[in-house]
């Protein structure tokens, strides 16, 4: 079916402010065609449904995901291996098809209405790895037709389609994505392909904008960033020099080899991305945050969760 430009802006519009309740405040549309130009996307492609620019989203969070994680974490009430092991990217995984449905459904792109069944294509990938397959979110056999395609079979490298996406620079030499807002201090979550037409227009719906809505995009038109936003007030002479201190420490922890341990000197390294970008400052995660980030220490996260609900009960 065609899609007008008013049922557009209600699913994108309702898409944007579902994930931000859910604390996922980087939804950056783009076409997948613009990765799946690129070499490794020619190898693994995302999915098109043959239209000739396919909506897509890189979906992500600030430091503001942790307070609203942290306020619905209960581990007495985990059902799945799924959620104990990684309940972040669990989180994930369950909420955001369903979100994706919801505002094809508010915008008249889907229905299950006995005589008014509308399906519109979709499919999310993650960026973990090690996802549920099928992921926690998929529609259980013998449901209703709800459009949902499951994700390319290779997972997709989510750091290349953000920077083919023009929502970050992929720092190769830090293997790092540095976003131009946020820098260093965001990750991304997932990626969500549906069988709609891919117009800079959408930037501008999803646009971030001081006093407005601050989730969505900084993009206007999802052009990749090919200069590192971290050396934006560099001149050539300088981000020579930061480069090779930058290869040089992470050459030592490379050697070193990967503990668990030692995550504040991966946190040391992340920082130091930062060192010509002070207005980045005010994105750090917190503390607690970035040691849960590398040490995915369930003991920590659960202490955190109950002093943050406690405190807020108090409130």
């Amino acid at each position: 079916m065609a899609v007008t430009p008013e049922q557009k802006r209600i699913f994108l519009t309702s898409f944007r402010d579902s994930l931000q309740k859910l604390g996922l405040d980087v939804v950056h549309p783009f076409a997948a065609q613009s990765f799946n130009a690129t070499e490794i996307g020619q190898q693994n492609p995302m999915h098109t449904f043959n239209q000739t620019s396919t909506l897509s989203f890189v979906i992500g969070n600030n430091k503001t995901f942790w307070e609203t994680f942290l306020a619905q974490y209960y581990p007495s009430k985990f059902e799945t291996e799924g959620e104990k092991k990684d309940p972040m990217d669990y989180y994930c995984e369950r909420l955001i098809p369903g979100v994706t449905l919801q505002a094809l459904k508010d915008a008249g792109l889907y229905s299950d209405k006995e005589g008014e069944e509308v399906t519109t294509a979709f499919s999310v990938a993650f960026s973990h790895w090690k996802a549920n397959v099928p992921p926690a979110g998929t529609p259980p056999p013998g449901s209703k037709p709800t459009g949902f395609v499951p994700p390319p079979t290779k997972t997709l490298p989510i750091q290349r389609v953000a920077h083919a996406a023009g929502l970050a620079h992929l720092n190769r030499l830090a293997y790092l994505s540095i976003h131009p807002i946020f820098g260093p201090w965001f990750a991304m979550r997932s990626i969500v392909m549906v069988d709609l037409p891919y117009d800079t227009l959408d930037n501008e719906i999803l646009l971030v904008k001081d006093g407005g809505v601050q989730a969505g995009t900084f993009s206007t038109d999802s052009k990749p960033l090919e200069f590192n936003p971290g050396f934006r007030d560099l001149s050539p002479e300088q981000i020579e020099e930061r480069n090779a201190v930058q290869e040089a420490t992470k050459n030592a922890l490379l050697a070193k080899g990967w503990d668990a341990r030692d995550w504040k000197e991966w946190v040391a390294f992340r920082q130091s991305l930062t060192i010509d970008r002070p207005d980045w400052q005010q994105w750090r995660y917190s503390d607690n945050q970035m040691r849960y980030h590398y040490r995915k220490d369930s003991e920590l996260l659960a202490e955190c969760a109950l002093k943050f609900q406690q405190e807020q009960q108090q409130q």
